[in-house]
């Protein structure tokens, strides 16, 4: 398999866990390419049976669930594997991930996460697939829906940009982290979130890229 093809099934997978959905144009948005290319190469994966489309969105046919579950279970133990033992940056960790996870055979990939201990997420807090491709996602919402008041834990945060990654990171934005949301600015405004006894406004945007629950 190839790794275009590799990339464009684990996007569309990615692309409908964290948006609902998975079109040419938010395909194009994520890989950087053209919509014509995006238009080429989906008629190729539908050619091979990996990927349907429904009006405008696409959705993973069995086979191509099970090659995007693969690649993401490949990437997501390498990150753990880069931040816990070699304590690379989230955001480096996850590019450099992102080369391993087509090159990791299926053979070194159990290896490895029998060395890790079998850990359940990556460090971002994402579900990692098991061998037979079982990958359990928690339902929650985004930190922007929640509303003044509330105290939440971050259960994951996005990883389609390594710069809000970056930012997060350095913000203490973890998984498991407790956040109060000290107040909602209206008309869209920044949230002011309170974090390890310190205050941080967070955008709306950055906001709706961190889930959370809301603590019991």
């Amino acid at each position: 398999m190839s790794e275009s093809t590799e990339m464009y099934l684990l996007t569309i997978y990615k692309l409908n866990q964290q948006h609902g959905s998975a079109g040419n144009t938010q395909l194009a948005n994520w890989l950087g390419v053209s919509t014509a290319s995006i238009t080429e190469m989906v008629k190729k994966l539908a050619d091979k049976g990996l990927v349907e489309r429904k009006g405008r969105k696409l959705k993973l046919l069995p086979e191509g669930r099970s090659i995007a579950l693969k690649v993401i279970r490949k990437h997501r133990l390498a990150e753990r594997l880069l931040t816990d033992h070699l304590k690379i940056p989230w955001d480096h960790a996850h590019e450099q991930s992102c080369r391993l996870e087509h090159i990791l055979s299926d053979t070194v990939v159990d290896s490895l996460e029998k060395f890790l201990g079998y850990p359940k997420t990556c460090p971002h807090g994402h579900p990692i697939p098991d061998k037979n491709g079982n990958v359990e996602l928690v339902d929650a919402p985004r930190l922007s829906d929640f509303t003044e008041g509330s105290v939440v834990v971050v259960e994951r945060v996005s990883e389609e940009s390594a710069e809000v990654l970056r930012y997060l990171e350095e913000q203490k934005v973890f998984p498991g982290e407790e956040i109060r949301i000290a107040k909602v600015a209206p008309f869209e405004g920044p949230l002011l979130v309170e974090i390890g006894g310190e205050s941080l406004p967070l955008s709306r945007e950055i906001a709706s890229k961190v889930w959370a629950l809301a603590k019991e």
